[in-house]
């Protein structure tokens, strides 16, 4: 294939982002500076057959979208938000998600990005799971105290650096909005404000 033809290389970083967090754009931003890609997609997800998401899309999107403005303005590439997967009007998965990219995006390459703590999940407990195992690829983020497992997708790519993920989750922080704190600073400021407004996770 000619260099002007090379597939573009895009990371897809899908969560529920809900809300999203510090710990999520750590991830990210590991990734971005670790991996040769073109661009980087944040996508949330739909709800899915496993989980029930709380905050509707609509406010995701917002607050994923203020989230990337304050933070990734001065990346060196795009980063891009992807309703893909949450415009979806039935549950969805992550199998399906990527059969639809690969039909709307001929010309690019579409590298999931997940951590080390679900690599052993792909076969056992996603759907299609040893069809993605096999065939899709993958960049896997070293997450403490996970260890990367032996057995790993033929086409992955473990990002040498351990990321300096943040030690907790979305759940924690909507447990401390709950109990009437603001959620900074595991949220940004743009992000904490929205959830005020629109008085999310009460």
């Amino acid at each position: 294939m000619p260099i002007s033809q090379k597939k573009k290389k895009i990371i897809i970083y899908g969560g529920a982002f809900s809300p999203p967090h510090l710990g999520h754009a750590t991830v990210a931003e590991s990734a971005v500076r670790l991996f040769p890609c073109d661009e980087l997609w944040l996508m949330p997800t739909a709800n899915r057959r496993d989980k029930t998401i709380q905050a509707e899309k609509k406010h995701r999107l917002a607050m994923l979208a203020r989230m990337k403005n304050e933070l990734f303005s001065e990346l060196p590439l795009p980063v891009k938000i992807s309703r893909i997967e949450c415009d979806q009007k039935r549950l969805t998965t992550t199998y399906e998600t990527l059969r639809q990219l690969k039909k709307h995006y001929p010309r690019y390459s579409f590298y999931l990005l997940i951590g080390s703590d679900i690599v052993g999940d792909i076969e056992k407990k996603w759907v299609c799971g040893k069809k993605l195992f096999k065939t899709a690829h993958f960049v896997i983020s070293k997450r403490h105290p996970y260890p990367v497992p032996r057995k790993l997708p033929p086409q992955s790519t473990v990002l040498q650096k351990e990321s300096r993920s943040l030690d907790f989750s979305s759940t924690f922080i909507r447990n401390l909005i709950k109990n009437g704190h603001s959620g900074v600073p595991y949220i940004t400021p743009r992000v904490a404000r929205y959830i005020k407004k629109h008085k999310l996770y009460r």
